[in-house]
């Protein structure tokens, strides 16, 4: 503004401080100084992308090993600062009495029946198949898993 040719009350008003406060400058920050320098706050993010499933003590370790000398909790603080999000899977659900009583039921059909290798085999490929384009098509499939890891 004031390269325009505005004069410093002009440009005060503008802005929204007094005009003899002179120059805007960041103020010192108070409190602690961090322990990790951005160098080493860069190492600890290419740990996180090189194994996201690994847990804030597998990466502290690693990251020691690379020369920080850092708690769990500062590990966690620096993931989050970069954006990182911490998520939990979901359990499997556990069976319930009609699942189990409909195995059985299942189980107990089948048990008399005789089979050559080939038509077992087929059976068995088959019903395989159908499992594997239940899970990979339906989104419980990605709850099942009990893993953590950092996305």
């Amino acid at each position: 503004l004031a390269k325009k040719g505005n004069s410093s009350r002009m440009v005060a008003k503008d802005v929204g401080c007094s005009q003899s406060h002179g120059m805007v400058v960041k103020a010192k920050r108070t409190g602690r100084p961090r322990k990790t320098s951005k160098r080493q706050d860069k190492q600890l993010k290419a740990i996180c992308l090189e194994n996201r499933k690994s847990t804030t003590k597998q990466m502290k370790h690693k990251w020691e090993e690379a020369g920080a000398n850092v708690c769990d909790r500062t590990v966690r603080n620096r993931l989050k600062e970069m954006g990182f999000q911490y998520r939990k899977a979901k359990r499997k659900p556990s069976l319930t009495p009609k699942h189990k009583r409909t195995r059985l039921q299942w189980a107990k059909e089948r048990q008399s029946w005789t089979y050559s290798k080939n038509t077992l085999l087929t059976y068995l490929a088959k019903t395989f198949e159908i499992l594997q384009n239940f899970f990979f098509n339906h989104s419980l499939y990605a709850s099942w898993h009990v893993l953590l890891h950092w996305s």
